[in-house]
Formats: structure tokens, sequence, C-alpha cells
């Protein structure tokens, strides 16, 4: 079965804990991968990006599992990709002695193949324009090993997300762009011709414009590395998924599955719907379907079982998605509060400065529930 960008696989495993045996993860890596008719290329390097954002046990469920990883790569190496020409490499905040690698456990799980994990670091990087830019209008700044590869594997883990809701393909590309561009959940330089005030006040869609311009910035990236024009795979490790904040503050839970496709929003947006909530509400989705990068209807996404070959129908999708749903979580005054409310509707993020700017503005608060 070859990708397409009308085509998303799903492909599942058992799972019914928390705890979950390296091996499976590569398992269901390897085999998912291994049943797919990959645009492979002769030249060039295959480059895997997973998700490590901050030095973390996998079994943490903060990054990609390193054994998922080696699942892809297993996989790769039997499709007659070489060694040499496969690289694993993540923006890291590394401190020089090797600590990001150890921690995250993947210098020990890349080294049974002769392989380690690379910061993505040397060079002036790639600058690539963005047609329609909404924020990045100089365009964004890739870093050489994204801007240089023959194919982009895009290894995200499944997981909330204080700001983006959920972290799956679209979020994880943030990593593929240099500082400080890369670091789009903060007030940029991009942002700093708008007031403070505007940044904290809900725009017609609900949200802040501070957070309706991360959902542009995400867009834009998109856009930027559709523009390389090279063979790329969003590959979701759902194995086991994380609700929360994307960090510290949340809670675990099983899933057993992998999502596989070619275009970042109809991934994320059956990851989104899998988790249990609404692509159509969810924020970031919303603004990449309105921009044309793809749909978040899931009704709209062919959504193949790869163990059978078949479209699933849209009750057995539906069957498939967690319950309880898995929250995403921001801070607040209050602690946290969920991002979701019960009726489907989305809290706006920052609620604190945006209910300082309201009552500013002589207008309600915003309740956090």
């Amino acid at each position: 079965m070859r990708p397409t960008d009308e085509r998303v696989f799903l492909y599942r495993t058992a799972v019914d804990s928390v705890a979950v045996p390296w091996e499976h993860y590569e398992r269901l890596a390897y085999e998912a991968l291994s049943r797919l008719e990959l645009p492979l290329p002769a030249t060039g390097t295959v480059l895997l990006k997973p998700n490590i954002t901050i030095p973390a046990d996998p079994d943490s469920r903060i990054i990609t599992h390193p054994a998922f990883i080696v699942g892809l790569l297993r996989a790769l190496l039997e499709q007659g990709v070489p060694r040499e020409r496969l690289v694993v490499a993540e923006a890291a905040n590394d401190r020089g002695d090797g600590e990001w690698a150890r921690a995250s456990r993947y210098q020990d799980a890349l080294a049974g193949l002769g392989l380690e994990l690379t910061g993505m670091t040397g060079g002036e990087g790639r600058r690539v324009p963005i047609p329609d830019a909404h924020v990045f209008r100089d365009g964004l700044v890739l870093f050489p090993q994204v801007g240089d590869c023959s194919m982009f594997l895009n290894v995200p883990v499944a997981k909330c997300h204080n700001l983006s809701c959920t972290t799956l393909s679209t979020k994880n590309l943030q990593g593929a762009v240099t500082s400080p561009q890369r670091h789009m959940c903060s007030v940029q330089a991009e942002d700093q011709h708008l007031p403070a005030a505007d940044l904290s006040r809900l725009t017609e869609a609900g949200l802040s414009l501070h957070e309706e311009r991360f959902c542009h910035k995400h867009a834009d990236l998109v856009s930027a590395l559709r523009q390389l024009q090279v063979p790329r795979l969003n590959i979701i490790d759902g194995m086991v998924g994380r609700d929360g904040t994307a960090f510290r503050e949340g809670r675990n839970h099983p899933l057993g599955w992998t999502v596989i496709g070619t275009n970042e929003t109809h991934v994320d947006t059956v990851g989104t719907y899998l988790f249990g909530l609404d692509p159509t509400a969810t924020p970031y989705l919303r603004v990449a379907a309105a921009r044309g990068l793809g749909t978040h209807r899931i009704a709209e996404i062919e959504v193949v079982d790869l163990a059978t070959g078949r479209a699933l129908s849209p009750t057995a999708l539906a069957g498939l998605r967690a319950q309880p749903p898995l929250l995403p979580l921001s801070r607040f005054s209050g602690g946290h509060y969920a991002r979701f409310r019960t009726d489907g509707t989305v809290v706006p993020w920052w609620l604190d400065r945006v209910n300082e700017q309201r009552a500013l503005d002589g207008l309600d608060q915003i309740a956090a529930a």
C-alpha cells in the first residue's frame, strides 16, 4: 500500500497497560512500516525526527520512544536503505556532555544499530519561502539536516499540549526550525509589532490573538516543509498516549496504535479524533483547514486499517476513540484547567492574561470550565 495525501493508515496492537515492554514498541513500528510501499530515494539521507523536547525517560511518554524509532530503522534497513544514509536527529538542548541522548536512552537503543542520536546543528540552515505566509513572511530557516535530506520521517509521540491541545506531527515540526524562530509558543520578533494588550484579547475565533498567531505559525511551518518537495511521512508513536500539558503534568493512557500519512493535517485530525477530541474544534487544525492544508473533518479522510488493507467504517473508527478523552491542560492561577469544556468548546489559552485584559476592557470573565 502506497501512502497518499488523501489516505491515512492505522495499525493497532493489543495493550492494556501503560507499562509496555520495549520490544512491543519496536514491533509496532516495524510491522506498520513494513506494510507500506515507500518512495525510498536512491541517494541522500533519510532523516527520522523524533520528539525529544526534554531529556526524559521513554516510559514517561513525554518523548518518542527510542524502541519505536528502532523499529522504523529496522524496517528501512530491510527495505534496502544503507545504514550510512539513516540519520536520527532532533533539535536538542544539550549541554555538550551527551546527557540528552543518555537520559532519553536513545544512545543505547541506537548503538545496537551502529547509529546515534545527533543534534540538529551546523551550517547556516536553509531559508524556505512560504507562499501566503501569515506570520513568517520572510520564510523559515530549517536546519541543514532537514533542508538537505532526501526523505523526511516525522515521528511524534501521541500526547496533549497546553497550547496546541494535541502535539502530533504538526507540533513536532517545530524542532526542524533553527532558533529563535523555533520557539513559536513564545512572543517572538515576528509578534513584537503588536501591542501586548492585543495579544491577550480574543479574536473572532474565540482565541487570544497570541494563540491564533501560534496556529498560523504552525500552518506557515507546514507550508514551508512542503516547499522542500521531498518525500515525507508522519508516523505517530501512539502505543501509550499522554494527557495534560505535554510535560510533567499529565497521565498516561494505553492506546496501542500508530497513525501514518503524508499530510500532516490529516494525520493530526485522525490522531486528535482517536484521543476522543473534536478535530473541528481544535484551533490549529481549524486554521490549517481554513488555509487549505487539508481537511479537519474525520468523515472526509479515508482511514485504512493496515492489518486488513481495508478502509475503516465511521462506526468502526468511532469505536476506537479513547474513553474518557485525553484532555489537554493549561496552567492558570487556580492550578490547571482543561482546554476543552464538556460541551466540546475550547477554553482560550493564557486564560489569566486573557481575563486580566478583559477586566481592563470592562468585559465579563471567561470561566475555566
